[in-house]
């Protein structure tokens, strides 16, 4: 099998690790930019190198396999597509964000051997020195099927499996409502714990729960600016349902006799629907 990766940071790094351990015959051609593919990491995860803004040999390296997998930032899978989708045989990506993805990708020649797809895997630090292969197992792999063919979306499940994870289908409009509520609103929300937290001065309290709740705090511009400029509206929805929940919890704790009733209402709800 040849396995083409176009962005070989900790999701494209994971991925040719990952397939390189259940399949030691796999050739992995890397591409990426020329600074990346010099690190000591990326020369354990693939066996070709090709610069990123070297047209000619992307495009062969695309033709040339039997998978490509894009997983970079998503404005730049959007502009990778057309070219791409002209010459490859099978394509997946690793996109944060799915409508736009679609769009960009609706009409191109090739689409229907593209199968959207999206890991809910990561870590706090990106990059291809924090790659290994069993980032992906059990954690569940979005899969969006629209628009392709069924046998295209039917080996990029398998080879998910494969990976130890588990692929679900799910539509990108669903997609993007879900991520909004479950990783973006999310990464927001954790961020403004630690900066209100930190710059008070609080740091000097914090245990378990905060570093939990604050693990994902931060993040890229790059990858984030991608994120929330292709899936605004549903965070700004996101962020309206979680405001609304919290000014509930406020407005009875700032009573002259505070009434806790919707705080622990609130703890209720969220512990029964988690033993769900």
């Amino acid at each position: 099998m040849k396995l083409t990766v176009v962005g070989l940071g900790l999701l494209g790094g994971s991925f040719a690790l990952s397939l390189r351990e259940i399949e030691p015959g796999i050739e992995v051609t890397a591409v990426d930019l020329p600074e990346v593919l010099d690190r000591p990491a990326a020369r354990r995860a693939a066996d070709a190198f090709v610069p990123v803004n070297d047209e000619p040999a992307v495009r062969e390296a695309v033709r040339s396999a039997d998978l490509t997998l894009l997983a970079a930032p998503v404005r730049r899978i959007i502009a990778l597509l057309p070219g791409v989708l002209a010459v490859a045989r099978l394509v997946t990506d690793c996109g944060s964000t799915k409508r736009a993805i679609a769009a960009a990708a609706a009409g191109l020649p090739g689409r229907r051997r593209f199968v959207l797809g999206h890991p809910m895997a990561g870590a706090p630090e990106g990059g291809i020195e924090h790659a290994r292969p069993g980032l992906f197992r059990d954690r569940r792999w979005l899969i969006c099927p629209d628009g392709s063919d069924p046998d295209a979306v039917d080996a990029v499940e398998e080879l998910v499996q494969r990976l130890g994870a588990e692929p679900v289908r799910i539509d990108a409009s669903a997609h993007d409502h879900a991520v909004a509520l479950t990783s973006h609103a999310t990464q927001l929300v954790a961020s403004a714990l630690a900066a209100v937290a930190l710059e008070a001065g609080a740091e000097v309290a914090a245990g378990p729960a905060f570093d939990g709740a604050t693990r994902v705090a931060g993040g890229p511009p790059e990858m984030w600016g991608d994120i929330l400029s292709t899936n605004a509206h549903d965070v700004a929805d996101a962020l309206a349902v979680l405001g609304r929940e919290l000014e509930t919890v406020r407005t009875g704790l700032s009573q002259p006799v505070p009434d806790i009733r919707a705080a622990l209402a609130l703890l209720a709800r969220a512990r029964r629907l988690r033993r769900k």
